[in-house]
């Protein structure tokens, strides 16, 4: 068998030689492993260089297999919708309500639109009347579609390393009603993560614990003064 496979390998090495398409081939080949020597001894001079390089085309390899689909874009709308919809409505936040009943009333419209770019996916909104089925003469018209400048407000979200990022910013802070607290000073807005874990704060907060202690509420009022 052995010897069956070697005469195999000297017909096809003859035949190589012997034929136009095999000197073509045989030439391909020998540039190729010239190439690959040479990429090899490069890399060997500089290692650095070399890791540096074999890392960026690996990660955007990566990027680029983990592009998500137009069909997971739908699944994270509906997703984010569900989680909405498990919030009480003084507690949702009006801000992310607001784009996902956004992106549903698209996607029901049919106007969603899916475009991969090789390292990144984007979805924008196509405009009224362009779906499946009739389109309307505005939709058509090239004097009539809307404007490059507004290609910002139609895009809808951004997909990239298999997550919509502009979904899941809207989406980080919805269990919070900003409208709860727009009477209030700027300065009470906003806290700082040193500030809900104060000692000043949990202070407080195991006071609630203590027996209550009648006749000293002037003078616990003037210590914390």
């Amino acid at each position: 068998m052995a010897a069956a496979a070697v005469g195999a390998g000297r017909g096809l090495w003859a035949w190589m030689a012997r034929t136009r398409l095999g000197r073509w081939c045989s030439a391909l080949l020998q540039d190729y492993a010239a190439a690959l020597r040479e990429t090899a001894q490069g890399a060997r001079r500089r290692p650095l260089a070399s890791a540096v390089t074999v890392a960026a085309l690996g990660a955007v390899t990566a990027c680029g297999a983990s592009v998500p689909s137009a069909d997971s874009f739908e699944a994270a709308a509906v997703e984010a919708a569900g989680s909405l919809l498990l919030l009480s409505p003084g507690t949702r936040s009006p801000d992310a309500e607001r784009h996902v009943q956004r992106l549903l009333r698209r996607r029901e419209a049919g106007r969603l639109r899916y475009r991969h770019l090789v390292l990144l996916a984007v979805v924008y909104e196509a405009p009224p009347g362009t779906g499946a089925g009739a389109q309307l003469y505005s939709s058509r018209c090239r004097y009539l579609r809307p404007p490059w400048r507004q290609a910002p407000a139609r895009l809808l979200d951004v997909g990239f390393c298999g997550r919509w990022w502009l979904l899941r910013h809207r989406l980080r802070d919805c269990d919070v009603n900003e409208d709860e607290f727009r009477a209030l000073p700027p300065r009470l807005r906003r806290l700082e993560p040193r500030q809900l874990r104060s000692e000043h704060n949990e202070r407080l907060f195991l006071r609630k614990y203590e027996p209550a202690a009648l006749g000293t509420g002037d003078q616990e009022e003037e210590e914390e003064a």
